[in-house]
């Protein structure tokens, strides 16, 4: 397994959208948030997502294709 974590910024567009919940519903792998920071205009998260490489290439592709920025935090990439 392999765990990455990430920084989600999310526009005001997107701040109210189900982006997280529908990858725990639609891939194979745990997202654990680690801080939140979300106001009307704007949602600031650093997650935790744990799971084999291609399935956390898929969510990240995922999360940007509806518009979030993802950044990753650097040496923060563990496998086991």
């Amino acid at each position: 397994m392999n765990l990455i974590r990430l920084q989600l910024i999310y526009p005001e567009e997107r701040v109210k959208d189900p982006i997280l919940c529908m990858v725990c519903k639609s891939f194979d792998v745990v997202v654990n948030i680690r801080t939140a920071k979300v106001t009307k205009d704007t949602g600031i998260l650093t997650v935790e997502i744990e799971g084999e490489a291609e399935e956390i290439d898929r969510v990240v592709k995922f999360i940007e294709e509806r518009g979030v920025i993802v950044q990753p935090i650097e040496g923060q990439i563990f496998t086991e």
